[in-house]
């Protein structure tokens, strides 16, 4: 049995030696200096490691063999997922599905926002800030929608040009077309903009490169947190979830 599986705070303890020697053979009284551990500690680390196959004895030393490097690249992910999960946590009360949460790496350095009654509007500012600044395309889903500045911005923006695809379920577009249908009709006539209705979405936008989650209060059916981020493995990992959406959903006419 794998040790880890039983013990991964083994694993983490052992992950500064392992980044060390990721891509250099690294002797032990190197290992000594840079780690700032005792030789008793380099010698029961590595000898400990090399017996489990994450590193190896070379001429030079030692170095991280490619299951040693697999196994550093999970325990970074962790890291950053605990940060993320920290940072994220006024968003992850209300948006917590399983495709983000197995992604959360990708979100360690996201800017996030709560609602705040001492500043009511200030998500929705930044928001429409955001959406002002696209240049060619704004796409995603939601299970629910923004204020009607935010609603009439992206109006703005679907009258300018801008390539615009949404995907919601069909009790969402019941309610917009309730209380917005002047607006969501506006956007639906041009050839620019293209609706999806399917369920199970993920509550995210994508203003060209800027990727913003959104978490909406349930019973209010309001906006109550946000996450931004300019990353480029969150906007790819973003366009894929959006891609299943699409694929999955029917287009209006």
């Amino acid at each position: 049995m794998n040790r880890y599986s039983r013990d991964p705070t083994r694993l983490l303890n052992h992950q500064p030696l392992l980044a060390v020697a990721r891509a250099r053979s690294v002797d032990r009284s190197t290992l000594e200096t840079e780690l700032d551990v005792s030789r008793a500690t380099v010698y029961r680390q590595t000898s400990a490691l090399v017996d489990e196959g994450l590193l190896k004895r070379t001429n030079r030393g030692y170095r991280t063999t490619g299951a040693g490097t697999a196994v550093l690249d999970a325990a970074e992910r962790f890291e950053r997922s605990l940060a993320a999960a920290d940072r994220l946590k006024p968003l992850l009360e209300h948006l917590s599905p399983s495709v983000l949460t197995e992604n959360l790496h990708l979100f360690a350095d996201a800017t996030v926002m709560a609602v705040d009654p001492e500043s009511p509007y200030a998500i929705e500012q930044r928001l429409e800030s955001v959406i002002s600044d696209v240049d060619e395309r704004i796409y995603g889903a939601a299970t629910s929608f923004g204020s009607p500045v935010t609603l009439a911005r992206t109006v703005d923006c679907v009258e300018g040009g801008i390539d615009f695809e949404w995907a919601l379920p069909q009790a969402v577009l019941e309610r917009l077309e309730c209380q917005h249908g002047e607006l969501h009709e506006t956007v639906r006539a041009h050839d620019n903009a293209s609706v999806y209705v399917t369920e199970d979405v993920v509550d995210l936008s994508l203003y060209d490169d800027t990727l913003v989650l959104t978490g909406f209060d349930t019973d209010r059916g309001t906006l109550a947190a946000v996450a931004m981020t300019d990353s480029s493995a969150a906007v790819d990992w973003a366009c894929d979830v959006f891609e299943t959406h699409r694929e999955r959903g029917e287009r209006l006419s």
